[in-house]
């Protein structure tokens, strides 16, 4: 599958998205997604956008996902950071974020280091240690 998500190190939410992606992968990740809302806890997500063909139904949807649940990730999303190598796909993302903000603290950046120095400053406003953790994602240091 092209859409991985790890829950394995609360509270951070691991989620990565590379490869063909059809239409069932994005419904299994936001019915995963939903399993992390229901625990109704609060957590970090840092999410890689590696190499995947964007395709406008699954961004149609996704932006509809992340509407419906904008109450419940204002509420328990401490923050999201999202990593991109690509600066063309990190311009277009913090464009998007600039006409229709995410309903939590974000950053869209290229490394792993920025993103989880980013993720441990939202943990550790809310009261959260995040355990020590290299880049899960080889391509991505």
């Amino acid at each position: 599958m092209a859409i991985t998500l790890d829950l394995s190190h609360a509270p951070l939410v691991l989620s990565s998205f590379d490869g063909d992606l059809s239409l069932d992968d994005v419904e299994a990740y936001i019915g995963r997604m939903a399993e992390v809302h229901d625990r109704r806890e609060p957590y970090v997500s840092v999410i890689w956008i590696g190499q995947y063909a964007r395709n406008r139904s699954h961004t149609e949807r996704i932006g509809r996902w992340i509407k419906d649940t904008e109450d419940t990730a204002r509420q328990f999303c401490l923050g999201a950071t999202m990593i991109s190598q690509s600066t063309g796909f990190r311009f277009l993302l913090a464009t998007i974020f600039l006409i229709r903000p995410m309903p939590c603290p974000y950053l869209v950046c290229g490394t792993w280091s920025e993103a989880i120095a980013q993720a441990r400053t939202q943990a550790r406003g809310a009261g959260f240690h995040l355990p020590e953790l290299a880049s899960p994602w080889p391509q991505v240091a």
